[in-house]
């Protein structure tokens, strides 16, 4: 059937003239009702009513060191290449609690008031929690973003002791909350999750729970002696060398990263900027499977890699530093001194110990790459800072120390930073000092939110993006408490102390009286203490007054 032409012309001019009107008019209540911004694809950070503000994603891995980066392709070129490498950053509390606490407060330790992992020893969740007025979980990092427009997720390992009282419990300013639970963070296989609210098991429920009295034991009474924790994992574990499913699906570094990605999916399309804080529990050991070699059949390497890279590292060698198995040990505080040589065995436990955090250091890569693939997809690439660190470092066998962290040496103390984000300058890298603190000033300053509490650090925001250069500060170190409030056969080195780094020296003054002081100049692998030199004398008395003064720093002191 042939149209006329007049007809068609007529039909379309109707059309057109009605469609451009109810379009117009459409438009028109879009506008009115406030949803026309939702009804075009503009950018979303020009149409927030919270102001330009980027997305923020917070990535804080487990005793990650820094030549772990080495094995992680998506961290390398996304936040290396594409960002700012920040090669002197530090943690003066080289612990997981501790370290974590200052990251949600700003705050140092002796500031923010958790001392240490566990409650009994004042540290851990529930230290943060029970702290009075301003100094507790309230008044900390995700309450101060959401006030300041932003969407909150957490994903993975939160404070020591997290849910060992209370399970379903979620601390305040959390929109989305998925954290596992102790103990139950420290297997990889089997284990729990508060996800908002709901207790959700992976692999052998059975035993994860067996992981979960554990930690409750321990938190509600603590043990006086390791002979008193041994019982308390005899209680736990029944048989006591049973350890659980090893389902590669339930493998917590590709479960936690999912529930990371997953957030930056739904939260991209949102006009909210969103924050994420993903916390892998990786590459930390797997403790409660392994109680310090304890247990009979303990499944090895410790921790283990996911299936796929089981054996991608058998060929990778240990690094050996030269503070590797240090020869002399003798001039070392009394802690240390009296330590043995590895012997070959243990060397060989280090090494199978060492190629298995590499697999759980690659899984976090993945989890990484993938993220920031949904970003780009979404994107939101652009608009996002992400920022990428551990919590601590980890010594494994610097100083005949065979898997440590905690002690004031640089592998356990000096750890991974890397950035990336609008404005920040891509392949670079910063030498100068920075510390865990200033993190929670750079997402601050990258929210334009404010803080409730006074800042120990300063943000590095400024200087990432190459207006300004970070201030040739000392950096403080402190261990407010021993890691138990007993000995145990791996762990009678880790006690307290207070010192100082400055831009040539290290000043370590331990609980015992002791002091160790190194030339990082000359002695960057610290092999050579010079406390008891008498020409360092007046060095040591500078250094010493610095450190007291430090240890008691609050605000702009501590910069």
């Amino acid at each position: 059937m042939k149209m006329d032409r007049r007809i068609f012309e007529g039909m379309t001019g109707r059309l057109v003239a009605g469609g451009l009107l109810a379009l117009a008019f459409f438009g028109l209540v879009m506008m009115v009702s406030g949803l026309h911004d939702k009804a075009w694809s503009a950018p979303r950070k020009q149409l927030s009513n919270f102001g330009n503000k980027p997305n923020i994603v917070l990535i804080q891995g487990d005793d990650i060191v820094r030549s772990d980066i080495k094995y992680m392709p998506h961290v390398r070129a996304l936040l290396g290449q594409g960002g700012t490498t920040f090669t002197n950053h530090n943690a003066p509390y080289p612990l997981c609690g501790p370290a974590r606490a200052s990251l949600l407060t700003g705050q140092l330790a002796h500031n923010n008031g958790v001392l240490a992992n566990f409650k009994a020893n004042d540290g851990g969740h529930y230290q943060l929690e029970s702290l009075p007025g301003r100094r507790n979980a309230n008044n900390t990092l995700a309450p101060w973003l959401k006030k300041a427009g932003y969407k909150t997720g957490f994903v993975g390992k939160y404070l020591n002791d997290y849910g060992a009282l209370d399970r379903t419990e979620i601390p305040e300013g959390w929109d989305n909350w998925q954290a596992l639970i102790d103990q139950s963070t420290y297997d990889y296989y089997n284990y729990a999750m508060n996800l908002n609210g709901r207790v959700k098991f992976f692999g052998d429920k059975e035993y994860a729970l067996s992981h979960l009295e554990l930690g409750t034991l321990s938190a509600t009474e603590a043990p006086d002696t390791f002979a008193g924790l041994l019982a308390y994992f005899h209680q736990a574990y029944d048989p006591f060398d049973y350890f659980g499913w090893q389902r590669p699906q339930d493998y917590s570094m590709d479960i936690n990263g999912s529930m990371a990605r997953d957030f930056v999916k739904k939260s991209a399309p949102s006009r909210k900027p969103f924050f994420l804080y993903y916390a892998p529990p990786g590459p930390h050991a797997e403790d409660t499977n392994n109680l310090q070699g304890l247990r009979p059949g303990a499944p090895q390497p410790d921790p283990r890699p996911p299936k796929r890279y089981e054996n991608t590292f058998d060929d990778v060698p240990l690094p050996k530093p030269p503070a590797f198995n240090e020869e002399d040990v003798s001039d070392k505080a009394s802690n240390v001194s009296g330590l043995a040589k590895m012997s070959d065995a243990v060397i060989e436990r280090v090494t199978e110990s060492y190629r298995g955090r590499l697999g759980a250091v690659k899984s976090i890569d993945d989890q990484v790459g993938k993220i920031g693939k949904a970003l780009r997809q979404r994107g939101e690439l652009k608009n996002t800072v992400i920022i990428f660190t551990s919590d601590n470092g980890y010594l494994q066998g610097e100083h005949r120390l065979a898997a440590s962290k905690f002690m004031p040496f640089e592998n356990a103390l000096r750890i991974p930073l890397l950035m990336r984000g609008p404005g920040i300058k891509a392949n670079r890298k910063i030498s100068r000092p920075s510390l865990d603190v200033d993190l929670t000033s750079t997402v601050l300053a990258a929210a334009k939110g404010k803080s409730g509490r006074l800042m120990d650090g300063i943000s590095l925001l400024a200087a990432a993006r190459g207006k300004s250069k970070l201030p040739q500060r000392d950096i403080p170190m402190e261990a407010e408490r021993p890691l138990f409030r007993f000995t145990t056969p791996l762990t009678a080195f880790d006690v307290p102390f207070y010192g100082v780094k400055t831009d040539r020296y290290k000043y370590i003054h331990w609980s015992f009286d002791e002091t160790e002081l190194y030339d990082m100049k000359n002695d960057p692998n610290e092999l050579e203490n010079l406390a008891n030199d008498p020409a360092m004398a007046g060095t040591i008395a500078q250094l010493e007054k610095k450190a007291v003064q430090l240890s008691k720093c609050k605000g702009k002191s501590c910069r």
